[in-house]
């Protein structure tokens, strides 16, 4: 619409912004003016200005790759250049099925079914649909209930509300969400993290409560839905321990019951290892992901699944079809991107780098124990690329605290956006120690202006 002639002022664009924009989980009359974006490099965006901000959150955890990788940007580019998009239903093409191969690979095979969307709240919608109709199609019909654990957060789509915590995101929707079956909200001291003893006393609530509810109406139930290990927007960032994932997963098991694995944040590589469930020994019957798989070259999602759930769709009798249908399913760029991201990832060793990154959280952790903010930290937790920091504050999602710590970093070139009294790091897989470094500090100093 416009090139080097006719480009608007800055004025001119903010002006447009306040007539035509709105913009998500932001209270616009309280917001203040957006920084302005015109290009990003690696783990850098960049400003109207020419000043470089470090994206420590790597854009609401998908950018995982850095921004404008040459190689994403040739894959995305050269499938344009062939087809950018074509109905996935009777028609088919080889981006698609090499990227259904590539991540049934990665399950080693135990998810060998791959359905297409375009972001994780759907990838989310469809293993729940997927669940419930594969009992329907089993005449198990009285298998139509879910249960998620508290604190779980799975999107903003009606099915993906309903399994998850009825918070401040949700709330207002209640009247319009299915019931859903809640367990406690897992809790454990990430100290204990990897103790499992320790970490079975701690979590035993949850174990008792789904093995109550299995007892009481366990042949009512299709499937239980979970973050493994990390619990994103609603739970905090809080950690849970993966002898607890392979806990439930058994009592799954034992009962019949599906179990969904919500990765659309923790997969592809955020925790160490490609799936988050691998870290627990486990394979679930479902996998939903988006985020880092499109890595925000496309907007792209996946659920994964078994080969039995599979067949029991797969049938003479029409009326047993998967009913979901969806416009960018298999969208040929989304393919392209998400397939040059898994060869990047390959190439440059990145669940090294992501473990790398853990060691570096920790060690940057410890120098802030020592700081200011000493009296102030309620707990430090990292796994993967993922570090948090949990203060001793009382401060909600909606508290002008988050806010305050945003702006204060912003200014000094970090873009931060803190949960309540939780500041989380999620950056780029391809951060630099001392970049990381600089994060730290940043951080430490908007938090203490802002407290």
């Amino acid at each position: 619409m416009t090139n080097a002639k006719n480009k608007m002022s800055q004025t001119e664009l903010s002006q447009l912004y306040q007539r035509h924009c709105w913009q998500p989980f932001t209270q616009m009359k309280l917001a203040p003016k957006p920084i302005w974006i015109e290009k990003g490099e690696g783990v850098y965006i960049i400003n109207e200005k020419g000043e470089r901000i470090i994206d420590a959150i790597g854009s609401w955890w998908v950018s995982i790759y850095g921004h404008s990788h040459p190689a994403l940007i040739h894959a995305v580019t050269e499938q344009m250049e062939k087809i950018e998009h074509l109905i996935f239903a009777g028609l088919a093409h080889e981006p698609a099925v090499r990227l259904a191969q590539r991540l049934s690979q990665l399950t080693n095979h135990h998810l060998n079914r791959v359905f297409y969307s375009d972001n994780g709240s759907t990838a989310v919608e469809i293993a729940l649909k997927m669940a419930y109709q594969y009992f329907q199609n089993q005449k198990a019909v009285t298998r139509q209930e879910f249960i998620s654990l508290g604190g779980g957060y799975h999107g903003d789509t009606i099915g993906a509300m309903s399994v998850g915590e009825k918070g401040i995101f949700h709330q207002v929707f209640e009247p319009l969400l299915f019931p859903c079956i809640r367990l406690p909200k897992p809790s454990c001291l990430f100290r204990d993290f990897y103790d499992e003893r320790e970490a079975l006393k701690q979590t035993a609530p949850v174990i008792q409560a789904m093995e109550t509810v299995c007892r009481e109406k366990g042949k009512k139930i299709c499937a239980l839905v979970l973050e493994p290990l990390i619990q994103g927007a609603s739970g905090g960032f809080c950690f849970y321990p993966p002898v607890l994932l392979r806990k439930l997963h058994e009592i799954c098991q034992e009962w019949g019951i599906f179990l969904i694995a919500d990765e659309v944040f923790t997969g592809s590589g955020r925790t160490g290892s490609f799936f988050a469930c691998e870290k627990a020994g486990i394979w679930p019957d479902m996998i939903a992901l988006s985020k880092g798989l499109g890595a925000g070259y496309a907007t792209f999602g996946a659920t994964l699944t078994t080969e039995d759930i599979y067949n029991g769709f797969y049938s003479n009798d029409r009326s047993h079809t998967f009913f979901h249908g969806h416009s960018m399913t298999a969208n040929p760029v989304g393919c392209s991107a998400s397939l040059a991201g898994l060869d990047l990832m390959e190439k440059d060793s990145l669940l090294r780098k992501t473990s790398l990154l853990e060691k570096y959280h920790h060690t940057f952790q410890k120098d802030l124990s020592k700081g200011p903010l000493r009296d102030k930290i309620r707990e430090f937790r990292s796994l993967g690329s993922v570090g948090v920091v949990e203060l001793q504050h009382n401060a909600s999602y909606t508290s002008e605290f988050g806010w305050k710590v945003m702006q204060k970093a912003l200014k000094e070139g970090v873009l931060l956006r803190p949960l309540g009294n939780v500041v989380y790091l999620t950056p780029p897989y391809c951060i630099k120690e001392e970049e990381l470094q600089r994060v730290y500090l940043v951080m430490e100093k908007a938090v203490v202006d802002s407290l």
